[in-house]
């Protein structure tokens, strides 16, 4: 036999394991998402501090030891789409590397798909979509009040530095997530 006619039944052993499965763990990109956000910006953040507002991050969704697996990927899943959302306004600092901030949508939109397989291979999007609802309504409203913050202080560089840092803080809350339901 040829390496050629090998090839086929090599694919097939490869992708009946779990290298070729759906890979629902996060935890990488969440940190290259983590990552490049914290390096978009070389603005000093000590003259924004005086702007720092408490966002009030949902406390139900930080209960994440009672979230079930597949309530857990759609909270993720609600919030980095909210995150695509609020980093997506015309309004984000020219200032901030435009080219990590390409590749951190790059990253969530395929976060976002892949959370979406995920769960549409586990055939649970639906019913677990309306189990969550409470927490994806909190979590609307906690970035809503991220948007109103933004557009209460007109999309200024500082009030953009106050939401990097505050989106940071969910990226870390998420990997500890992801990592909690990995293990």
């Amino acid at each position: 036999m040829t390496s050629w006619t090998l090839l086929p039944v090599a694919l097939m052993l490869l992708c009946s394991s779990s290298l070729c499965s759906l890979g629902c763990d996060l935890t990488q990109g969440l940190q290259d998402d983590f990552s490049l956000l914290n390096q978009m910006s070389t603005f000093p953040l000590v003259p924004c501090w005086k702007d720092r507002i408490n966002f009030n991050f949902p406390k139900e969704v930080m209960e994440g030891s009672q979230l079930q697996r597949g309530n857990a990927t759609v909270i993720v899943h609600e919030m980095l789409q909210q995150i695509f959302t609020i980093l997506s306004l015309k309004s984000v600092p020219a200032a901030w590397n435009q080219t990590q901030l390409m590749q951190l949508f790059i990253g969530l939109d395929q976060q976002l798909q892949q959370l979406e397989k995920c769960l549409g291979q586990e055939g649970e999007w639906e019913e677990t979509f309306l189990e969550s609802e409470n927490l994806r309504l909190a979590l609307k409203r906690y970035f809503q009040r991220i948007n109103q913050y933004l557009q209460g202080k007109v999309y200024s560089h500082c009030a953009w530095e106050i939401v990097r840092v505050e989106i940071r803080r969910v990226f870390l809350f998420m990997s500890k997530l992801t990592r909690k339901l990995r293990d």
